[in-house]
């Protein structure tokens, strides 16, 4: 089974599959040479997480972007909000 997939990015489409990741690279470099500027091609682990990036720029030549990463939520959000309830010193006056 193979380790890490090239899949170009507009189309979603998975152009090749490699065992090791240094093959994985040299493809992703060549598609994304091959392809139109600023169409990000990613190199992803068999678990689906993009572990390179690759895009064509302007000038013809390809340049590694850095990857996106999901932002981590900062607190739980499944709890409703509530208010807490005022202390004395904090209520106002009537």
């Amino acid at each position: 089974m193979s380790q890490f997939y090239v899949v170009i990015e507009s189309t979603e489409d998975t152009f090749e599959a490699t065992d090791n990741l240094q093959d994985a690279i040299r493809v992703a470099r060549e598609v994304a040479s091959q392809g139109q500027a600023g169409d990000p091609v990613s190199v992803l682990e068999s678990g689906g997480q993009a572990v390179k990036q690759f895009v064509l720029m302007p000038d013809g030549t390809v340049a590694e972007q850095p990857v996106a990463r999901p932002a981590k939520p900062a607190a739980n959000l499944t709890e409703p909000n509530r208010a807490e309830p005022l202390a004395p010193a904090d209520r106002p006056r009537e």
